[in-house]
C-alpha cells in the first residue's frame, strides 16, 4: 500500500470517529495513552480500591461518606440494659446476684409496659372526649340564612316562654315513639301481670292504625302471617325447626293465595258485566267468573285444550289452584270427565290421603307428563301437571307467571321435603329455593333498592326472616321497623340469633344449612338505643330490658352491661338519681331502674358494677357515690384510704377534694354504725389511722401544736426518742401502703412542731413545753424539769425522727430527708 493511500484512509477512520457533541478532542500519543493506563492499573490493583469504589457509588447518590463514617464511630453499642453474664452452677454467689437483676429488669419493663398503655388509654379517652366536644360546638355553630338576604319577608316576634325546669329534645321521631310506647306497655305487662301479649301483631295493628304507609303495613301483616299458628319451643334452635316444619311453605302459599283471591275479586268488581257471575258466592263461582273475563277474546284460547264455551278447563282447574282451593279443581275436572287419574290424585290431594295407591297414581301420571305433556301447547295443562306431581322445577311456565307472586306460588308448590325427594328425579328443595331467591337471583334481579318492601316480602315467604331484616336496617327510614321486626321474632323465639354478642350484624354458621343467616339482635338494638339514650334514658331503657336474657362474655347480663355502659359514660348526680331515685325517697321505688324489680339483679348489684368500672378508670369520687348506692362499704372505705394518703397532708380549703372526703368520712361514718362492715383488719386500721391524721394535719395547719402533738403521742405514730423508733416502725408495717405514701409529711409536721417548741424554749420564753407528756406521771415530771433538760428532750426526739426517716423500709423523699437533717443541725 502506498503512503499516499495509507494517508487518505487514517483521514476516513478520523472523520467516521468524529463526535457531534462539543467536547474538546484529546489528542494523546502513544506514550501518553501508555503512561495513563499504567497508572488507572497502579491505582486499581492497590490496597483501598474498594473505598475508591465505595467513594464512588455512594458519592453518585449525594453521600459524604468521610462524614458518615464519623457519625457511625460516634455511635455506643452498649445499651441500657446489657444482658447478663452467663455463670457457673456452683457460683451462687452470681446466680443470687444474677436473680436480683433479673427481678428488678423485669418489674421495670412490666411496670414501663403498664404505664404506657395506662397512658395510651387516657390519651384516646381524652381524644374522644375533645373530639365530642368539638362535634357538639360545630353543629352548634350551624345557622341559618341572614334575614337580611331576605328583606320582603316579614319579621313576625314570637313569644317565647321557657319552661322553669327545661329537658333535653327527644331524638325520637315521630314513629319511634309510637313504637316505643309498645314496647313499654309490652314490658309493663310482662313485669306487672308475668305473662306477655303478642308484640308481634300489637306492632301490626300499629303500623295499620297509624303509620299511613301501605307498604309498611303489608311488611308487618306478611311477617306476622308467616310466624301464625307456627309452634315455637325455647329449646328447639329457630332455624332448625323452620327448615324442617312444612308450616312456613303452607303459610306462604297460603298467603300468597289470599292475595291472589283479592286481585280476582277486583278484577271481577270491574268487569261485573262480562263476568256474570251468579249462584252462591264461591271459588266455583268466582274462577268461572275470572275466566270468563280473561278469555273474552277469541284470540286468547288459541293453543288451549279442551275449550268448552269459551272458557278452558286447565284454566279454570289452574286458577282454582291459585286460589288454593282444589276443591273447586275437582269440580271442574270431574264436570268435564277427562284425565280421570289426575281428578282421582287431586281428590286424595285434598282429603290428605298418602300411601301406596297415591304413590302408584302418581308414577303414573309422572310418565305421562314426561312422555306426552312436556311439547304440550296449552301452558295451563302443564301447570297444573306440575303442581300436582312437584316436579319440573326447570320449567319458569313464562306464559302464566305474570308476577312475582305467581312465580313464587309456583316454586312454593313443587317443594319437597329432604327426606321425600325421588333422587333420581331433578326436584326443589327448601334450601334450594332460599338459595334461588337470596344469591342466584339477589338485590339486583329485583331491584331491591327501589323495591324494599317487594324484596322484604319475597325473603319472608321463603323463610328467610334474618336476611330480610338485615336488609331492611340499611335503610335510614326502614330501621326502626327492622329493629321492632327483629325484637317481636325474638320475643316469641322465630329470631336466628348468633353463639356470640361480637359476631356481625348478619352471620353464617357452618353448622346451619346455606343460606340461613343469623342475625345478631344485640347489635342491632344496642345500636338503635345508643341514639337517644341521653335525652330519652327511659326509653332505652326499656329497650335494654328486652336483653335481660342474654350473656356478655364474663356471663353478666346484657341488660346491666349496656346501663353500666351508660352510667360509666354519663355518670353525673342527675343521672345517677334518674336511673337509682333520690337518696331522700326510702321507699326505693324512684328511679327508672325500681321498675325492673322481677329480674335477678337489683339496683345494688347495677351500683356495684358501675363503682367498679369508675374506680378501674381512676374516677373515684363518682365511684364512691356508686359503692354508697350499692352499700359496699367496704369499697367505699378502700377508696377513702387511697384519696386520703393523697391529700391528708394539705391545708383545709373550700371546695378542694380534701373537704370533699371530710363530708365522705362523715357519711361512711354514720352508714357504719347501722350497718354491718366486712372488711379485712389492715383496711380497717389504715381508715382509722387516715382519719387521725386528717384531724392531726388540721390541727397542725391551724398552729394547734399542743392538740397535735398529743394525736401523735396517742397513737404512737412518731417516736419521742430513739428507743421507740423500732415499735413506730413495727405500728407502720401493720398499716397499709397508703399511710407510708404520707409519712414524709408526717415527719416534716412533727420535725416542725419539735423545732418550733425549741425556738420558743430556747428564746427564753419560759412557756411549758407543748410535748406536755403522754400520761399524767409524765406530765408531773415535766413539771420539775429545767430549762436544759427541755432542750434536751427536744433534741432527742428530733434524733429519733432522723433515725425514723432512715429506718423505715421506704425510699423517703431526698428533700425530706435533708429537710429534717438540717432542722435537727438547727437544734445543736
Amino acid at each position: 500500500m502506498e503512503l499516499g493511500d495509507l494517508l487518505r484512509q487514517a483521514q476516513r477512520l478520523t472523520n467516521d470517529t468524529k463526535m457531534d457533541d462539543e467536547m474538546p478532542r484529546v489528542d494523546r500519543t502513544i506514550s501518553q495513552v501508555l503512561q495513563a493506563t499504567q497508572e488507572l492499573h497502579s491505582r486499581v490493583t492497590l490496597k483501598g480500591t474498594r473505598d475508591l469504589q465505595a467513594h464512588m457509588l455512594l458519592g453518585s447518590k449525594g453521600v459524604d461518606l468521610p462524614k458518615l463514617t464519623q457519625k457511625l464511630e460516634s455511635l455506643s453499642a452498649r445499651k441500657t440494659f446489657e444482658p447478663l453474664d452467663p455463670v457457673s452452677d456452683t457460683d451462687v454467689r452470681a446466680f443470687l446476684k444474677n436473680e436480683r437483676e433479673n427481678a428488678i429488669l423485669s418489674v421495670i419493663d412490666e411496670t414501663n409496659r403498664g404505664i404506657f398503655e395506662s397512658v395510651e388509654r387516657q390519651k384516646w379517652r381524652r381524644i374522644y372526649a375533645e373530639w365530642g366536644v368539638e362535634k357538639r360546638s360545630l353543629l352548634n355553630a350551624l345557622v341559618g340564612p341572614k334575614q337580611d338576604e331576605f328583606p320582603d319577608v316579614q319579621r313576625q316576634t314570637v313569644s317565647t316562654i321557657l319552661a322553669e325546669n327545661p329537658t333535653p329534645r327527644s331524638l325520637l321521631n315521630r314513629t319511634e315513639e309510637l313504637y316505643a310506647q309498645q314496647i313499654i306497655a309490652y314490658n309493663q305487662s310482662k313485669i306487672q301481670r308475668g305473662h306477655r301479649t303478642n308484640l308481634l301483631a300489637a306492632f301490626t295493628q300499629l303500623a295499620s292504625d297509624n303509620f299511613h304507609d301501605l307498604l309498611i303495613a303489608e311488611m308487618w301483616s306478611v311477617l306476622q302471617f308467616m310466624v301464625d299458628n307456627v309452634t315455637t319451643s325455647r329449646t328447639i334452635d329457630p332455624l332448625t325447626s323452620r327448615l324442617s316444619s312444612q308450616q312456613f311453605v303452607q303459610q306462604a302459599r297460603a298467603y300468597l293465595e289470599r292475595r291472589y283471591r283479592q286481585y280476582m275479586n277486583t278484577v271481577i268488581n270491574e268487569n261485573r258485566v262480562l263476568a256474570k257471575r251468579g249462584g252462591i258466592p264461591s271459588a266455583y263461582s268466582m274462577v268461572n267468573a275470572f275466566v270468563g273475563i280473561t278469555f273474552v277474546v277469541p284470540s286468547s284460547l288459541v293453543g288451549l285444550l279442551d275449550v268448552n264455551n269459551n272458557r278452558p278447563l286447565w284454566a279454570l282447574v289452574y286458577y282454582s289452584l291459585r286460589c288454593g282451593d282444589l276443591g273447586a279443581a275437582c269440580k271442574f275436572l270431574h264436570e268435564v270427565g277427562v284425565c280421570q287419574d289426575l281428578y282421582r290424585l287431586l281428590a286424595m290431594m285434598k282429603e290428605g290421603i298418602k300411601g301406596d295407591p297415591y304413590a302408584r297414581l302418581e308414577g303414573v301420571l309422572k310418565l305421562e307428563y314426561n312422555s306426552k305433556l312436556r311439547c304440550c301447547t296449552d301452558p295451563y295443562k302443564k301447570a297444573v301437571y306440575a303442581y300436582v306431581l312437584a316436579c319440573d322445577p326447570q320449567n319458569s311456565h313464562p306464559e302464566l307467571m305474570r308476577s312475582i307472586d305467581d312465580f313464587l306460588w309456583m316454586q312454593l308448590s313443587i317443594l319437597r321435603q329432604d327426606d321425600d325427594r325421588e333422587y333420581n328425579i331433578e326436584q326443589l328443595t327448601y334450601s334450594g329455593l332460599q338459595r334461588l331467591i337470596l344469591e342466584k337471583y339477589g338485590e339486583n334481579y329485583f331491584n331491591a333498592r327501589e323495591k324494599v318492601p317487594l324484596y322484604f316480602t319475597v325473603l319472608v315467604l321463603t323463610g328467610q326472616f334474618e336476611s330480610a331484616i338485615e336488609f331492611l336496617a340499611r335503610t335510614e327510614a326502614n330501621r326502626p321497623h327492622a329493629v321492632h321486626m327483629a325484637i317481636a321474632l325474638n320475643e316469641i323465639h322465630m329470631l336466628g340469633t348468633p353463639s356470640s354478642i361480637h359476631q356481625p350484624l348478619l352471620s353464617a354458621n357452618p353448622k346451619d344449612p346455606a343460606p340461613m343467616k343469623r342475625l345478631n339482635l344485640v347489635r342491632m338494638l344496642v345500636t338503635y338505643a345508643k341514639c337517644f339514650e341521653l335525652t330519652n334514658t327511659t326509653e332505652a331503657m326499656q329497650y335494654y330490658f328486652l336483653l335481660r336474657h342474654f350473656k356478655d362474655d364474663n356471663g353478666t347480663s346484657l341488660m346491666l352491661s349496656c346501663v353500666s355502659d351508660l352510667l360509666v359514660e354519663n355518670c353525673d348526680q342527675e343521672m345517677i338519681e334518674l336511673i337509682f331515685g333520690h337518696e331522700a325517697d326510702e321507699s326505693n321505688q324512684s328511679g327508672i331502674f325500681a321498675q325492673f324489680h322481677t329480674m335477678d339483679f337489683d339496683k345494688y348489684m347495677l351500683a356495684g358494677m358501675v363503682g367498679d368500672e369508675l374506680a378501674h378508670r381512676s374516677n373515684f369520687e363518682t365511684a364512691i357515690k356508686l359503692y354508697f348506692i350499692g352499700g359496699q362499704l367496704d369499697k367505699v372505705m378502700r377508696l377513702v384510704c387511697s384519696l386520703l394518703s393523697q391529700v391528708v397532708h394539705q391545708p383545709p380549703a373550700e371546695s378542694s377534694m380534701r373537704n370533699r372526703l371530710c363530708q365522705i368520712i362523715d357519711q361512711l361514718d354514720e352508714m357504719r354504725s347501722v350497718m354491718r362492715v366486712d372488711v379485712e383488719p389492715h383496711v380497717l386500721a389504715t381508715y382509722s389511722m387516715l382519719t387521725q391524721l386528717l384531724i392531726f394535719f388540721d390541727h397542725y395547719h391551724n398552729k394547734d401544736s399542743q392538740l397535735a402533738t398529743e394525736l401523735l403521742a396517742n397513737y404512737r405514730i412518731t417516736p419521742n426518742n430513739c428507743s421507740e423508733v423500732d415499735e413506730c416502725v413495727a405500728n407502720l408495717k401493720r398499716l397499709g401502703p397508703e399511710v407510708a405514701k404520707v409519712l414524709p409529711d408526717i415527719l416534716l409536721a412533727a420535725m416542725d412542731l419539735v423545732y418550733e417548741e425549741y425556738v420558743k424554749l430556747k428564746g427564753g420564753s419560759g412557756s411549758r413545753s407543748s410535748f406536755g407528756s403522754r400520761d399524767s406521771t409524765q406530765t408531773d415530771d415535766w413539771k420539775g424539769v429545767n430549762r436544759e433538760g427541755s432542750l434536751r428532750h427536744l433534741r432527742t426526739k428530733a434524733k429519733a425522727l432522723t433515725n425514723m426517716a432512715a429506718t423505715v423500709p421506704y425510699r423517703m423523699p431526698t428533700a425530706t430527708n435533708k429537710r429534717l437533717v438540717q432542722l435537727e443541725i438547727l437544734m445543736h
